[in-house]
């Protein structure tokens, strides 16, 4: 679970930046919407993406529990999401997207294409988020 761990760091220091302009809870159902989304890229979202999604969590509430499941239930529709991600956290969205993803499947990596190009990122910032994860480099 070292991945875990240095994952909630990371988005930790990158929310903590930025937690005087935006609302910190807000910053975490984007950050959940971006796992969750990610996963159902392909489709469904299989036991070990559910497993990183709720380790995401950690401890939750039953009503925090059920919210997860119903966005889990959620039909998938990427460009509403992208719209709804606040600027300054297009590389916190496209990095949880990606943490959240095995990118084993063609329709997953389409899925990121689609949201780096709504994010606007340029490919410099894609390949420092997949080189820090070790995930598959994109073009």
């Amino acid at each position: 679970m070292r991945m875990l761990s240095r994952l909630k760091e990371v988005m930790g220091n990158l929310l903590e930046a930025e937690s005087s302009e935006r609302d910190y809870n807000s910053d975490v159902y984007i950050l959940l919407k971006a796992m969750v989304n990610a996963s159902k890229s392909d489709g469904i979202i299989d036991e070990i993406e559910e497993k990183r999604i709720m380790e995401f969590m950690g401890d939750m509430t039953n009503m925090q529990r059920l919210f997860v499941e119903k966005e889990m239930r959620a039909s998938l529709d990427i460009q509403s999401f992208i719209k709804e991600v606040p600027k300054g956290m297009e590389k916190q969205v496209y990095y949880m997207s990606l943490f959240a993803i095995d990118l084993d499947v063609a329709s997953e990596m389409v899925y990121l294409d689609t949201l780096s190009k709504g994010l606007k990122l340029t490919n410099d910032e894609i390949n420092n988020i997949h080189e820090s994860l070790g995930a598959i480099k994109s073009a």
